[in-house]
């Protein structure tokens, strides 16, 4: 949708019970409509749907419920280049406005996931890469979520692109066209039936470690949020996608 009804478009009726978010943390309790509260340690928060406000929430405590996501809630905002080089996702229901998309994984067998380093060590100006193999059978209401999200951004990219490489010739002198760049799916298709999620790890090395020396069988939990959409200097659209937590199911 274009930018500006970011602004400009009437909120709908805030008696209308929106439960859209859940706490990663199960013994949390359940957001309410209306005031809706993020857990933290020692603090919590709120998130207003009328206008952002400067808090420190801690994202790793919060996604979208999966059963509850409504792609129309679903904003790009290209007048984001502006500031910076990259298109902002903003994800704007009744209730809560999140600077990103959040989600938690299904659950996640060992045998499903891959670490991959783009150097031979981990550190933190190397994050590495987790790759989690999804399949229909299995995560069928979860792929079809990030498909969704996929197509969106594919169609406004194409819907805007004239003003989105305005943007970039005026503040970076960028003057590619959109044209020849290639998008780079959230949704990863490969072979039979077999699809990948992949993620830039944010968790500390220690769960890394953990995940990689651990070979019982043991499923995983990934929180992880889809925030910007970066262009990059080999003609890609890139979407961010960041792992901030993972929870051990034993």
């Amino acid at each position: 949708m274009e930018t500006t009804i970011l602004e400009n478009q009437q909120i709908v009726e805030e008696t209308k019970q929106d439960k859209i978010v859940e706490e990663t943390n199960p013994q949390e309790k359940e957001y309410q409509s209306q005031q809706l509260e993020i857990q933290q340690p020692h603090q919590s928060h709120q998130v207003s749907s009328l206008k952002k406000k400067n808090t420190s929430v801690d994202y790793k405590y919060i996604c979208i419920k999966k059963d509850q996501f409504d792609i129309s809630m679903v904003y790009l905002n290209y007048l984001s280049l502006q500031q910076k080089k990259f298109i902002e996702i903003i994800y704007k229901s009744p209730s809560v406005f999140l600077d990103g998309l959040f989600f938690k994984t299904p659950l996640i067998s060992h045998k499903d996931i891959i670490i991959y380093y783009k150097d031979s060590k981990y550190n933190s100006l190397n994050n590495p890469t987790l790759k989690i193999l999804l399949n229909y059978k299995e995560h069928s209401a979860f792929i079809n979520i990030l498909r969704s999200i996929d197509e969106y951004i594919s169609n406004y990219i194409n819907k805007y692109s004239t003003e989105i490489e305005n943007n970039l010739q005026t503040y970076y002198n960028d003057y590619r066209s959109l044209l020849n760049f290639n998008y780079e799916q959230i949704i990863k298709f490969k072979y039979n039936n077999i699809i990948e999620l992949h993620m830039k790890s944010y968790l500390e090395p220690s769960m890394i470690t953990k995940i990689e020396t651990n070979k019982d069988t043991i499923n995983y939990n990934f929180t992880f949020n889809i925030s910007n959409i970066y262009f990059s200097n080999n003609n890609n659209l890139l979407p961010l996608v960041k792992c901030n937590k993972c929870e051990v199911i034993t």
